[in-house]
């Protein structure tokens, strides 16, 4: 897979740039990293992601909660490593596997790396496609962290939001 850093403008549209070079695509697309958990598809903001990594060795924390397998040194900073797959209530994998990654988000200061079984692709999302989270009547807990679904050609893709993510507590 060959996932690329930020989005170019290579579809035919004529988005404008910003000074870092990213595409604008404008207030009414969103641009999401798309990944798999558990089968199922999630996205997060794509202006919220650091970098991609594979999975490495981590040191496990004491009395860290459920969610967080421990803690890496990421260029002499030290992160949490949350795994998405306890937090929004999936069985955690017996193996890593080849295609496991670490996506490294940032969120109101917070830096964190969230642990997904794989990393597809950069969507762009027209808002006018998503269901937002008020809408959706789910409960409190993990409509805490879902921005809203997206209604794609072939699938449901998950948003989630990741300065809500970040702040999770253990009640």
């Amino acid at each position: 897979m060959n996932m690329p850093d930020r989005i170019a403008a290579d579809d035919g549209m004529d988005p404008g740039k910003t000074p870092g070079g990213l595409v604008d695509f404008g207030a009414d697309v969103l641009q999401m990293v798309s990944f798999r958990l558990s089968g199922e598809d999630y996205a997060v903001d794509v202006m919220a992601v650091q970098e991609i990594n594979r999975l490495s060795d981590m040191t496990r924390v004491p009395k860290a909660p459920y969610f967080v397998d421990g803690v890496i040194n990421l260029r002499g900073k030290i992160l949490p490593v949350i795994n998405l797959r306890k937090l929004l209530g999936f069985p955690p994998l017996a193996v890593v596997t080849e295609e496991m990654r670490m996506i490294v988000v940032s969120a109101e200061g917070s830096l964190a790396g969230l642990t997904v079984d794989e990393v597809d692709q950069v969507l762009r999302i027209p808002r006018t496609r998503v269901e937002e989270q008020n809408d959706l009547g789910i409960g409190k807990s993990l409509g805490d962290v879902i921005r809203g679904v997206a209604h794609m050609e072939d699938r449901l893709v998950t948003l989630l939001d990741i300065g809500k993510l970040l702040s999770v507590r253990i009640a």
